[in-house]
């Protein structure tokens, strides 16, 4: 999985968790499995490289959702994330999502 996320449009990097929006979205609002790993973001963080299954976001870096917890019937906020204008991903695919869809192509 690391050479996939390596190859990513979006950088899998410490920088980019730190803007990353998926933490306050809807879809991951009331995911047991996203608070728990929020819990432990600062030891995440540390890691080098960074381990997917450790970061509750970044998913147009890093496909899916690792957590089976998420209500994508929620609304998506990839749009308002500084990462989404960034890399220009409203021209890309999926268009948001990521979560569910997988990573930016």
């Amino acid at each position: 999985m690391q050479e996939t996320i390596s190859k990513a449009k979006v950088p899998f990097t410490t920088a980019n968790v730190a803007k990353c929006m998926c933490p306050k979205c809807p879809v991951q609002g009331k995911s047991q499995c996203v608070a728990d790993k929020m819990a432990n973001i600062k030891e995440a963080l540390k890691a080098s490289p960074l381990k997917r299954e450790q970061i509750p976001g970044e998913y147009c870096s890093t496909s899916t959702a690792t957590c089976q917890d998420l209500n994508p019937k929620m609304g998506c906020i990839c749009g308002t994330c500084a990462i989404f204008a960034d890399y220009k991903l409203a021209s890309g695919q999926p268009a948001g999502y990521f979560c569910r869809d997988g990573m930016a192509r």
